[in-house]
């Protein structure tokens, strides 16, 4: 019987959604197909046809995982065994979010921090019977069972996988508003919900930096519109005050503390158009270069005036 491998490692809670028969606005589950997708392999024998999950039948395959996918934008999961006797089966899973950003996500929250990661698709990494990589809206999982140079048969078989589907192999460019000075090469992800545990804030990119020998995580949230990163402002802003905090504006800054991450330091946020960034550090004026430092860089890529 094979054992169904799903690794979740989140730095922040997330919040569940409800199933649904759709996995992103407009788009149909049941549009997606996987045709073309699993490759013919010499030597192996597919298990049928390929499985297909649904929002609201993925919790059959992963079970309790599901909840964790769902929240990133899931569509719908395309999965085929491959037996080859002596034991010897591999199985490929092939999920489909609604979109880049939304893939990445759910990579990032499962890739570890350390690890020689691949250039397959977007960015991929091998760890013992297991190889996994994201491409566009694809998130794909390369199992292999008693398989005797697992590494060079799931890298060749992840590339082929990869050259199947569409998409562009990049990854979210909102990830170039991030410093380049300080920031921890591939600590870079995407939290759908619930982020910094409030179930307010939601769409948050995150960079780990080293500056100096501080470690801190510069954030930035993407809302649909300036109205909705103006409601989680004010909402974050009211959460503050009930517990008779203050917050503090100067500048076009914005300093807090958090009431639930109170060693983590003072909140330094700000705002614009529908972006919120920040980060959480005693340091002021380092505060202030970071923020200076996001708030050109997406000034450049043309997200804010």
């Amino acid at each position: 019987m094979i054992t169904r491998i799903v690794v979740v490692c989140l730095a922040a809670a997330v919040c569940l959604l409800p199933c649904s028969a759709r996995g992103g606005d407009g788009e149909s589950a049941e549009s997606v197909s996987f045709e073309n997708v699993f490759p013919t392999l010499e030597g192996w024998t597919p298990d049928g046809e390929p499985e297909v999950f649904y929002p609201e039948t993925l919790f059959e395959y992963i079970n309790g995982a599901a909840e964790v996918y769902l929240t990133y934008d899931f569509v719908a999961l395309g999965a085929l065994t491959y037996d080859k006797g002596e034991k010897q089966s591999l199985t490929i899973d092939v999920y489909r979010h609604k979109d880049l950003r939304n893939a990445f996500g759910i990579y990032s929250a499962e890739k570890p921090e350390e690890t020689d990661f691949l250039s397959i698709g977007s960015q991929g990494y091998y760890a013992k019977g297991i190889l996994n990589f994201f491409k566009g809206p694809y998130y794909v999982k390369v199992m292999g069972y008693y398989l005797e140079d697992d590494e060079a048969m799931l890298t060749s078989i992840a590339n082929e996988v990869a050259g199947n589907l569409d998409g562009e192999a990049a990854f979210p460019k909102m990830l170039s508003c991030f410093p380049a000075e300080g920031k921890i090469t591939n600590s870079e992800k995407f939290i759908a919900r619930n982020f910094l545990g409030h179930g307010f804030l939601h769409a948050a990119y995150t960079a780990s930096y080293d500056l100096d020998g501080a470690s801190l995580v510069v954030f930035i949230i993407e809302a649909a519109d300036a109205a909705e990163s103006q409601e989680m402002l004010n909402q974050y802003f009211e959460l503050v005050k009930s517990k008779d905090g203050k917050v503090d504006e100067s500048n076009d800054t914005y300093r807090f503390v958090d009431p639930r991450r109170k060693s983590a330091g003072p909140a330094n946020l700000r705002a614009r158009d529908r972006y919120i960034w920040g980060l959480f550090t005693e340091d002021a004026g380092a505060a202030d270069v970071m923020l200076a430092a996001v708030e050109g860089h997406l000034t450049e890529a043309g997200l804010i005036e």
